[in-house]
Parts: structure tokens; C-alpha cells; sequence
């Protein structure tokens, strides 16, 4: 499998975001919102791909790092910001 690059994972959480959203307009339940961010915040752990500039400025490494301490960030706010629609 292939795996993403950092501006197609981007794109990818951008429109699951929106999906979760809308999801949770139509049906009245905040809770698809929360698991849009979660989900969005586990992609970012799974696959920590980062932009070259991030690379060449930290490290390799440091941008891995960063970009799963995003991801975390993602999943708090997923877990203590409440939708209610």
C-alpha cells in the first residue's frame, strides 16, 4: 500500500472533518464530530507524515515527533470539546 504524502493526509482529514460535521448536523449527535477529529489525530500517529520544510529544519526525527504530537492535539480535542448540535 501506499502511503500518504503530507498534503493528501491533510486533504484526507480536512474532508473527514467536514464529513463528520455534516454527519452530525443531520442526525442531531455531536459524537460523529468527536470521532471525525479522533480518527483524524490517529491518522496523524499512525502515518506522521510531515512537509520537507518541517525535515530539513528540525530533523527527521524531530518532525516525526512533532507531527504525532499534532495528532495527539487532534485527539484531545476530539475528547474534551463537546459538539452539541
Amino acid at each position: 500500500m501506499k502511503r500518504l504524502t503530507f498534503k493528501q493526509q491533510l486533504l484526507c482529514g480536512i474532508i473527514l472533518v467536514i464529513l463528520g460535521n455534516s454527519l452530525a448536523f443531520a442526525f442531531h449527535k455531536g459524537i460523529f464530530a468527536n470521532i471525525a477529529w479522533i480518527v483524524y489525530g490517529v491518522l496523524f500517529i499512525v502515518n506522521p507524515v510531515y512537509p520537507d520544510r518541517l525535515k530539513h529544519s528540525l530533523g527527521e526525527r524531530k518532525a516525526k515527533r512533532s507531527m504525532r504530537i499534532t495528532g495527539m492535539i487532534c485527539i484531545i480535542i476530539g475528547l474534551l470539546t463537546r459538539f452539541d448540535v
